[in-house]
């Protein structure tokens, strides 16, 4: 026995009730003056009458230290936006009736104070420059007759119609802070709402549009969005635009018109550019593109150089290059590309995840969030010039006191002798020359490829002494264009045999017993779970988290329509031999493995009904399967209690049809 296993054994492994206890973190930003970080630190709140995630604001130096928290909202508190001058944060936050609102807070404490009082609510808090104005984005509301209406309970609606309302820009003046009744000051309760209405704000977008990424002009006389025809998630995917109005004649243009899908615009800091991201299929690999603020024809500064996948833009101080993030194969790197040359240079390294970058004004100090295999996102501080970072949380100090699996890259060949990239969490106390059940993740998106940053649950699974099998499967992001467009017209196909040729690789190795084999995903992982189930009977259990089952019905179904129309060259009604042959339930008189369904009852991404098929037609040929549905829940499910029945029932699920040594011993 190893040193190194002895001392995993001395540890404790990761049970559901750690998992759900991590802290997470979102919205990390540097202050403009770069000697501040804020950041959102989220926490599970489990009461009798609550089960949820909430987040509030903390800080920290850049310097070092310890981290504080600055707010402390009843509801939770998130998006911070720095003002320009360093010294105030805004952020949203339901601290009055059940809505969000924007806020603002002193970083040196204090009392934070309302700035909007919208009917609907208000978000996207994006200072002017000038620390004057903030715009913000208000869905619209409805009119005095659609509310008499609705009031009456003459409530159709009328799909395409009734069945959203759109999102609108507005801009704000924070001086109205200074002038409001000192009641606007109250803490939460304290007051009337009828001495509220002081919000001085001024509409500059209308129409048949959704608008969303707000970003100001330099001089602070233009307002750059993405405009969408809808905020339904089939057109934010693959019909947005990107466009300019005019905050005093509140004239709108259009700047941009590629097909496909824009987002993320930003101005260049002499205002005479703006930087975007462009997927020429609206959903897939997109390229950095920078175009005049006046319009024409813009430039691809990505494309050429990097066949990867860009994200994040965000210009450098003295507007001669742009800073972007990119998955390279199982890691997200921080990279630059030069506007003149479109030279790209990568900028961090090492087996991370970086993410939620922000620049200082010095244009060297930049601020990211950074995980990796063995530790969750913390905020890290960094320097351009060098690329060298340290970090500044340690938000999950007590993951030192838990053994954790040892988490590997390897490569195989697919049967068309396509190379594949998985990861691959050995069980906690791995003996080589042991062979162990393994847990077969198929990834989601299907782009959704896995990368090295950390993953509580298979760290879960290997103490329970699992190995867990992560293939990075045609069709997912990180290894170029070509690799990820490869499972067109072809779920099923080339990805099942990549799934497979992995699982082969790992049985050669002695890593994996052949007899002792689970396959379990969501999502597109979910599909693929199904389809495995239905093509082999090699597998002991499954579990499908949310997936895709017949694809006919799911079309009709999802909030992205477009997407099957994408990967299947089109509608059903022009392929549907192809939509049939290729979906799970077709061929569900072939499965016997015991199959654990897990699905969230408000998913609209991969709605209830997909599961609801699948688990009718197992219970018609016999296999062994239950099914569990959570209320209240997407496509993801997010609240603790249900987090830990998923995790508690898929372990019994799995330990009750494969039968092995638990904790590493093997077989």
């Amino acid at each position: 026995m190893s040193a190194n296993t002895q001392k995993h054994r001395e540890l404790a492994t990761l049970q559901p009730e750690d998992i759900v206890a991590l802290k997470g973190l979102s919205g990390a930003a540097i202050s403009p003056d770069g000697k501040w970080a804020a950041f959102v630190r989220t926490v599970p709140i489990l009461e009798v009458d609550k089960s949820e995630h909430r987040g509030h604001i903390w800080l920290v130096s850049t310097d070092g230290g310890e981290p504080f928290q600055l707010t402390n909202g009843p509801n939770g508190d998130r998006d911070p936006q720095w003002a320009p001058d360093s010294t105030r944060l805004a952020f949203v936050s339901k601290r009055r009736g059940d809505k969000t609102q924007i806020w603002i807070i002193s970083i040196a404490g204090g009392e934070a104070k309302q700035l909007t009082h919208t009917k609907n609510g208000a978000s996207n808090p994006r200072w002017s420059f000038d620390g004057k104005r903030i715009a913000f984005l208000k869905t619209e509301e409805d009119s005095p007759a659609e509310a008499k209406r609705k009031k009456a309970q003459d409530d159709r609606v009328v799909m395409g119609v009734d069945d959203f309302k759109q999102q609108h820009l507005w801009v704000i003046e924070v001086e109205t802070l200074d002038d409001a009744p000192a009641l606007l000051f109250s803490l939460p309760g304290e007051g009337s709402d009828a001495n509220l209405n002081v919000d001085k704000s001024q509409r500059l977008t209308a129409g048949d549009f959704h608008v969303s990424e707000p970003r100001w002009s330099p001089d602070g006389k233009q307002i750059g969005f993405v405009s969408t025809p809808s905020p339904k998630a089939n057109d934010i995917m693959f019909n947005g635009t990107v466009h300019i109005v005019d905050i005093e004649t509140q004239n709108i243009r259009k700047l941009t018109a590629h097909p496909g899908g824009e987002s993320a615009p930003c101005w260049s800091p002499d205002g005479e550019q703006i930087a975007y991201l462009h997927s020429p299929a609206g959903y897939g690999q997109k390229a950095l593109h920078i175009i005049s603020a006046a319009g024409g024809t813009s430039t691809n500064l990505t494309a050429a150089r990097l066949d990867r996948n860009a994200d994040i833009p965000i210009w450098a101080p003295d507007g001669e290059a742009l800073y972007f993030v990119a998955m390279d194969r199982v890691r997200w790197q921080l990279y630059s590309a030069s506007k003149a040359a479109s030279e790209i240079r990568q900028i961090t390294r090492g087996d991370c995840v970086i993410g939620e970058i922000s620049i200082a004004g010095d244009g060297d100090t930049f601020l990211c969030t950074r995980s990796e295999p063995y530790a969750p996102a913390d905020v890290w501080v960094g320097s351009i010039r060098t690329g060298e970072m340290k970090p500044l949380t340690k938000l999950n100090p007590q993951l030192e006191n838990f053994a954790l699996g040892e988490v590997q890259v390897i490569q195989w060949r697919s049967s068309d002798g396509l190379e594949i990239e998985g990861l691959l969490c050995l069980p906690v106390g791995y003996e080589a020359g042991k062979s162990y059940p393994l847990i077969v993740e198929p990834h989601g998106g299907p782009r959704s490829s896995r990368d090295l940053g950390f993953k509580p649950t298979w760290h879960y699974f290997s103490g329970e002494g699992f190995a867990y099998f992560a293939p990075n499967f045609r069709g997912g992001d990180g290894y170029g264009n070509d690799f990820a467009t490869a499972n067109f017209n072809d779920w099923g196909g080339g990805d099942y045999q990549d799934i497979m040729t992995g699982i082969n690789f790992l049985v050669e190795q002695g890593i994996a017993d052949p007899d002792h084999l689970i396959v379990g995903g969501s999502s597109y992982g979910g599909y693929m779970t199904s389809w495995i189930i239905t093509r082999t009977n090699r597998f002991k259990a499954a579990c499908n988290v949310c997936g895709v089952i017949n694809l006919v019905s799911f079309y009709a179904q999802t909030d992205i329509p477009n997407f099957m129309s994408l990967y299947f060259a089109g509608p059903p009604s022009q392929g549907l031999e192809l939509y049939r042959e290729r979906s799970p339930i077709s061929h569900v008189e072939s499965a016997q493995t015991p199959t654990l369904i897990l699905h969230g009852e408000e998913d609209i991404r991969v709605p209830l009904p997909q599961s609801e098929e699948f688990y009718a037609g197992l219970k018609a040929v016999g296999v062994e399967t239950v099914f569990v549905k959570y209320p209240r829940e997407g496509h993801g499910i997010g609240e603790p209690r249900h987090q830990l029945d998923m995790l508690k029932r898929q372990l019994a699920w799995y330990n009750k049809y494969v039968a092995h040594n638990a904790k590493g011993d093997g077989k």
